[in-house]
């Protein structure tokens, strides 16, 4: 049904309801005019057994009236229509307007002014007290007046005399001035509740719209809270770590193997961090609109086969069975964007297994490919599938117990969001204990005949390279120029445009590539710094800013200027990749 459609019917439902309403004081006043009528015409010498038998059939017609009305409303109460009962209230209004016509041929009596006098008042009267009480509903009123008045009008104009001619053309004028009268007033009636309608469709917008509102203050806080907990969690580690480290140094008792053991747990604390900044970051950009996917063909081949070597390293720590079945297939996507959704969901299946093994297959549906992650693990409960896309939940782990779980309650809030971009919906099915089944729908396409070729290895040798660093933190500056040194790469720093132009000046190895901060001191920024760098040295040069803020406007500027975004904290891989894929 069409919102035009719709909004009528809703209008037929209000104007019998307003009819259903008025039923009590329209028999009211039916009976009271009525008995006045009848009275009048007693005292007239009319026909004694005719007024009675009138009498008692408006009763018994009013009284019908009242028992439907009841009827209706008990009815619409049980879900009933009320525009079904539109005939039944047409049909009462008609019986009604007949009962009252039948004066005019019952007590018409040209020889009696008065008593024509009498049944002429009391059918304007009549006539003219329907058009407030049927008013709501033209139809109704206009089965009510014809039956009403035009009998009297036709008896007028049908005597032959003179007078009664006119007070039979003044009945129709009448009648005639009558409708158009209960016209407009079932127009604005209706116009009324149009009006009605729409404040009352405002005001359940606002009300959603507040809803809405105070559940995403609730969702941002709760957000808020469970990220500065899991942050906190390795910071504080770190915070233990520095001061023993310190305290064993001060005591001349440290031993090469408790220094590399403290390395490593700190280093763990900190890809703890990075990487829950980093799922941080996926969720603010897509949820910015940041990301645009850019659709090709993806052989799914090479991709299982990456997304499995990130896995395979814990799926031998836990002898588990890692199995791939891409049917040879291709479908029309964005590779980084469903390499996210493949890494994350199976990442998760071997997270969450402990015995059996992960299934990571392809197979035809139609015009589309559906790519499923099978895993034997722990499962989900029914009442916990509804809320495992949200933000930091973690299903059965409400404590957010670290060691019962080794996730942040992201992944999947980063799977459905990259589902939703690639136009795909992420389906689930689970049971607990016996494990889980996550699955998106993509088109098929036909696979490329010149395929990316792969990564080369990640052990082969690295040339030296120069690399300027710029970034207006001094700690920063003094960390990165040991980490590349230790790399062996000769490191360039400098904290602003300036500084950097005349490191460059000075050095005898132009820079290969450059890692550039944002913001910088004295309102410069990094995409400044590019400009002039490119400027001196040529475009050759490979550059990426790096940077803690996460704001779309800032992904944007990043994506406009060309260059490579990297975001606060960098993990060492990722400065590895970008550093030897340097031309």
């Amino acid at each position: 049904m069409d919102d035009d459609a719709e909004l009528q019917l809703r209008l037929r439902h209000e104007q019998i309801r307003l009819l259903a309403r008025n039923v009590p004081a329209l028999v009211s006043g039916t009976l009271i005019l009525g008995s006045g009528a009848a009275a009048l015409l007693w005292s007239n010498q009319q026909p004694r057994e005719l007024i009675v038998g009138w009498l008692l059939t408006l009763i018994v017609l009013s009284l019908w009236r009242l028992w439907s009305a009841r009827r209706f409303w008990q009815d619409t109460q049980r879900g009933g229509l009320p525009a079904q009962w539109a005939r039944t209230f047409v049909v009462a209004s008609a019986l009604a307007g007949l009962c009252w016509g039948s004066l005019a041929w019952l007590f018409f009596t040209p020889d009696n002014p008065l008593n024509l006098a009498v049944v002429a008042i009391v059918l304007m009267a009549i006539l003219s007290s329907a058009t407030q009480s049927l008013g709501p509903y033209f139809p109704s009123h206009l089965a009510f007046a014809l039956p009403c008045a035009l009998p009297f009008a036709a008896r007028c104009l049908w005597s032959g005399d003179g007078g009664l001619i006119t007070l039979g053309v003044l009945t129709a004028v009448f009648l005639i001035m009558a409708e158009l009268f209960s016209l407009r007033i079932a127009r604005a009636i209706e116009d009324a509740l149009r009006l009605r309608f729409e404040n009352e469709s405002l005001v359940a917008q606002l009300r959603v719209e507040k809803e809405r509102a105070e559940s995403a203050n609730l969702a941002k806080t709760r957000f808020l809270a469970t990220a500065s907990h899991d942050l906190r969690q390795p910071i504080h580690a770190m915070s233990l770590f520095v001061p023993a480290l310190k305290a064993l140094a001060s005591r001349a008792e440290i031993a090469p193997r408790t220094v590399a053991s403290i390395a490593d747990r700190m280093q763990d604390a900190l890809d703890t961090m990075g990487q829950l900044l980093n799922r941080l970051l996926d969720i603010s950009r897509l949820d910015a609109g940041a990301l645009q996917p850019r659709e090709q063909a993806v052989p799914l081949a090479p991709l299982f086969r990456r997304v499995c070597d990130e896995v395979a390293q814990q799926v031998r720590a836990k002898r588990l069975r890692l199995r791939v079945r891409d049917g040879g297939l291709s479908v029309l996507a964005d590779p980084g964007v469903l390499h996210t959704i493949l890494s994350n969901l199976t990442s998760n299946a071997v997270r969450y297994t402990e015995r059996g093994g992960v299934l990571l297959a392809a197979r035809r549906r139609g015009d589309r490919i559906r790519i499923e992650i099978w895993d034997s693990g722990v499962g989900i409960e029914a009442h916990d599938l509804p809320h495992v896309t949200e933000e930091f939940y973690q299903a059965g782990n409400v404590r957010r117990d670290a060691r019962q779980l080794r996730g942040f309650g992201l992944g999947l809030a980063i799977v459905k969001r990259s589902a939703d971009l690639l136009g795909s919906q992420l389906a689930c099915r689970s049971l607990p204990g016996r494990g889980s089944v996550f699955s998106i729908d993509l088109p098929e396409t036909a696979t490329p005949a010149n395929p990316t070729p792969e990564q080369p290895p990640a052990d082969v040798a690295r040339p030296s390279r120069t690399v300027l660093v710029v970034d207006d933190d001094e700690q920063i500056l003094t960390a990165m120029g040991y980490l590349l040194k230790g790399w062996g790469h000769e490191p360039l720093v400098a904290r602003t445009l300036d500084d950097a132009l005349a490191c460059v000046a000075a050095s005898g190895r132009p820079p290969e590539l450059a890692l550039v901060d944002m913001h910088l001191d004295n309102g410069e920024t990094g995409v400044q710094v590019i400009e002039a760098l490119r400027a001196r040295l040529g475009t050759s040069l490979r550059v990426a800013i790096v940077t803690g803020d996460t704001s779309p406007s800032v992904l944007a500027t990043i994506r406009a200027a060309g260059v490579t975004g990297l975001h606060k904290p960098v993990d060492q891989q990722t400065l590895i990749r970008f550093i030897d894929d340097a031309a």
